[in-house]
């Protein structure tokens, strides 16, 4: 039985033989190295999936098994392999941050919308303490309570006219308090 040119190698690099590990690379580093380069077309990645491949087979040499191939084909097909996780942990790392940009400007959208409903919630409080009782009450059951404005009048006990009166006043005051509160636009 003749022994195929790589047992040599396999042997050496079992045994920890740091020469067979030299020759392997110099045997088989340019295959692995257009592997690499033809998945990542980067030189400097190819480089780097390269030394991982032989950093691989040095650290587990039993991982090469003869009977389902050649040292050449195992040393590509790990290198492809190698290339392919790196496009993908690239693709994953490149959508995650964009993915995480467009999140954070929703959030920050948000909390903006919610920042402004707040002033403008504050805007309202202070508004309606500057109205008189009778006008604050009308337009809170009418406005905040979903009241019509006989119901306003039914509840307050005040006939609806005086109820249509308080809200248009109420409500004509407040718009006028709301615009100096935002100030000159």
């Amino acid at each position: 039985m003749s022994r195929s040119p790589d047992q040599d190698l396999i042997e050496g690099l079992l045994d920890r033989d740091e020469e067979a590990l030299r020759r392997t690379i110099g045997r088989y580093g340019g295959r692995v190295y257009a592997m690499a380069k033809r998945v990542l077309v980067d030189p400097a990645l190819a480089e780097e999936v390269s030394q991982d491949v032989f950093l691989a087979l040095w650290r587990r040499p039993g991982a090469f098994d003869p009977a389902r191939g050649s040292l050449e084909g195992f040393l590509a097909g790990v290198a492809r392999n190698k290339a392919i996780d790196l496009v993908r942990h690239e693709q994953v790392r490149r959508r995650s941050r964009v993915e995480l940009i467009a999140e954070t400007e929703s959030t920050l959208r948000v909390v903006q919308d919610d920042a402004e409903r707040t002033i403008e919630s504050r805007d309202v409080v202070a508004s309606l303490k500057q109205l008189s009782r009778e006008q604050r009450d009308a337009i809170v059951l009418a406005y905040f309570g979903g009241r019509t404005y006989r119901e306003v009048a039914e509840e307050l006990g005040i006939p609806e006219g005086t109820a249509k009166t308080r809200l248009r006043d109420g409500l004509a005051k407040l718009r006028k308090l709301m615009a100096d509160a935002e100030g000159p636009t």
